[in-house]
């Protein structure tokens, strides 16, 4: 993953929920994992860009496994004090051998997770991977989820804990190589994006009279680490 844009694009995966309906974890929460054998930079970098993203809709990344409860992600930290953060978050949740986990919530600006209406539905991001891929399942006892494969075919994002009734509609994403992505951007930017709105449907039209696709759906089963000791 060559480090040539400040932020990674990030993709919506789904909402928070309550815990009857994201695997029978702590309600409202998020699960993120990232690979374990990426590079630092790479690793703060992924959650930069989360955090970014967040930001763009008022909302805080705030860690809540108990060594670091209450302590937020701030993307203008010294890369010493991300570090050192990152690290704390990670040894406060459960292993989970190959990955380096993170569990959160993502209250608004100046408001508690423990605020009414402060976590609950709210929107759940993943980083991606330039020339990879996103896909989609549930279940497991991850609730909704999304993985970021890379273009190896490596995961090397997993979020989960979504909300099994508020899936999205695309149960995998191509993710367009390059392009910059800001901190504005609520969502990635691809190539056909910048096209005008009647170029794009004239080329949708064409390909659904030149083929039928067969849509890709979500895997109902998440092969990812167990969930069994998640702690918060």
């Amino acid at each position: 993953m060559a480090n040539t844009n400040p932020y990674l694009p990030t993709y919506r995966s789904g909402f928070t929920g309550p815990s009857e309906r994201i695997g029978g974890s702590s309600p409202y929460h998020i699960d993120l994992k990232i690979l374990s054998s990426l590079p630092y930079e790479e690793k703060i970098r992924a959650l930069d860009s989360l955090a970014s993203q967040y930001k763009g809709i008022g909302r805080e990344i705030e860690f809540s496994n108990q060594a670091v409860s209450g302590r937020r992600w701030n993307p203008n930290a010294s890369p010493e004090e991300k570090k050192a953060l990152f690290e704390a978050a990670t040894g406060a949740h459960a292993a989970r051998p190959g990955w380096d986990p993170l569990d959160f919530y993502v209250p608004f600006a100046g408001k508690s997770r423990f605020d009414e209406g402060a976590v609950e539905g709210a929107s759940i991001f993943i980083p991606g991977v330039p020339g990879g891929k996103i896909t989609r399942g549930a279940g497991g006892g991850y609730g909704y989820f999304s993985e970021a494969v890379d273009p190896s075919g490596r995961v090397v994002f997993r979020v989960g804990h979504g909300d099994i009734n508020r899936p999205e509609e695309q149960g995998e994403i191509l993710v367009a190589e390059g392009g910059q992505i800001t901190p504005a951007d609520t969502t990635a930017a691809t190539p056909q994006q910048t096209k005008a709105a009647n170029e794009v449907l004239e080329e949708t039209l064409e390909k659904l009279t030149q083929q039928k696709e067969t849509p890709t759906l979500p895997r109902t089963t998440y092969e990812g680490p167990s969930e069994e000791s998640l702690e918060n």
